[in-house]
């Protein structure tokens, strides 16, 4: 009996030994410009922020590093850039206080710094692939351009990213497929990485199975709600026959050349009629963007995440029951964007939605009086351009 007893321990020990060490994440890989960084001491997780050593991450990325022991202050320098941490403490930038959410600290006797905020605080764009635990810094300095193409009471956003990936929100009406398709050969698009269907209403859906017949799409995203029209059917028939991978939104983080684009809704209930999709492109500096589709007050307001963008692509074509104010205090945008027709029957965008907007600062740009509006941006400053 005691021996049945002791085995049953050794099993139960044993289990509880292998759920333990599969319970311990490996340090995440360190990628720079495709080739990974060697650690004399691996990377740390520190409340969900990766730490490095620091004189090994300033130097790889060409800072020099300067360690004052009597304060416990590291200062690197490169070009024009200066910055510091304070062991425990703040961080600067070019004498600018920056906040951190883990400051750098002392582990084992190595002094180890927050990864992204030294990568970025330096130029660089970071990324992270959660399937290969890799984080990717890249010190390219190629620009990100967003086009909010003229499809007048319609919308349909063409975003070119770093290593020629392609993301397609929309495609107007089935009457915009032309334009959309000529806009996309101008700019020399030859596939689509990305095409995200904001909802299956005409002006944002329409154009859609033509972008599907002519350029080939690797990933679809759209709100997961069917309809049994023919016209849906043929669409999804065009994703299933060509062997697209296609997923409802259900808060994807997707990773380009170092550029994350993020899902911000999910499947379940949806909270209006259409459900939009909401989606964001965060460009590893201060640019971010925030299209908001067709989306209302109550899709606004069921937003968890953190919404805070200099660009913003306004909702529902700026209809009086989207951008309310608690919505645009918790995005503080500089630049919004409305995608809309001359002369609508609606009236939109609404004058109190245009009056929001500028009350918060907001430089108010729409196509039915601008034309196509393209930002370029290397993530730090922009430039804005119109067709008209």
């Amino acid at each position: 009996m005691r021996s049945g007893v002791l085995k049953k321990a050794s099993v139960i020990s044993i289990l509880l030994i292998l759920v333990l060490a599969g319970s311990v994440s490996a340090a995440p890989r360190v990628v720079l410009n495709g080739s990974e960084l060697p650690f004399d001491v691996p990377p740390t997780i520190e409340e969900g922020r990766t730490l490095v050593p620091l004189r090994a991450i300033f130097e790889a990325l060409g800072a020099e590093v300067l360690w004052n022991r009597d304060n416990q202050t590291v200062t690197a320098r490169k070009e024009t850039t200066e910055i510091t941490l304070v062991i425990g403490g703040r961080a600067t930038k070019n004498g600018k206080v920056v906040n951190l959410d883990v400051p750098a600290k002392i582990v084992d006797g190595r002094t180890m710094v927050p990864l992204r905020f030294v990568s970025e605080a330096l130029g660089c764009k970071v990324g992270w692939d959660g399937e290969s635990q890799t984080i990717s810094i890249s010190t390219a300095t190629e620009d990100i351009r967003v086009h909010c193409i003229d499809v007048g009471q319609a919308q349909s956003i063409y975003i070119q990213m770093p290593g020629q990936n392609d993301i397609l929100i929309d495609a107007g009406t089935r009457g915009d497929s032309s334009t959309v398709l000529n806009y996309l050969r101008d700019q020399g698009v030859d596939d689509i990485e990305l095409l995200v269907v904001t909802s299956t209403r005409e002006e944002h859906f329409g154009g859609v199975p033509s972008v599907l017949e002519y350029y080939k799409v690797e990933r679809v995203i759209d709100n997961g709600f069917q309809d049994d029209t023919l016209f849906y059917q043929d669409y999804r028939q065009k994703i299933s026959s060509k062997g697209i991978k296609w997923e409802a939104d259900n808060h994807q983080t997707m990773n380009f050349g170092g550029v994350r684009f993020e899902v911000l809704t999910g499947t379940g209930k949806p909270t209006s009629v259409d459900h939009s999709v909401v989606c964001r492109l965060d460009t590893v500096g201060s640019m971010d963007f925030l299209f908001m589709a067709d989306a209302a007050e109550a899709d606004e307001a069921a937003l968890s995440s953190d919404l805070r963008a200099k660009f913003l692509l306004v909702g529902n074509h700026g209809a009086s029951g989207s951008s309310s104010r608690g919505f645009l205090d918790r995005v503080k945008p500089e630049v919004a964007l409305v995608s809309v027709g001359a002369g609508n029957k609606n009236g939109w965008p609404a004058v109190e939605v245009i009056a929001r907007l500028l009350q918060t600062g907001a430089q108010v740009y729409r196509t039915d009086q601008n034309g196509t509006i393209v930002i370029s941006t290397d993530g730090s400053s922009y430039t804005l351009n119109k067709s008209r």
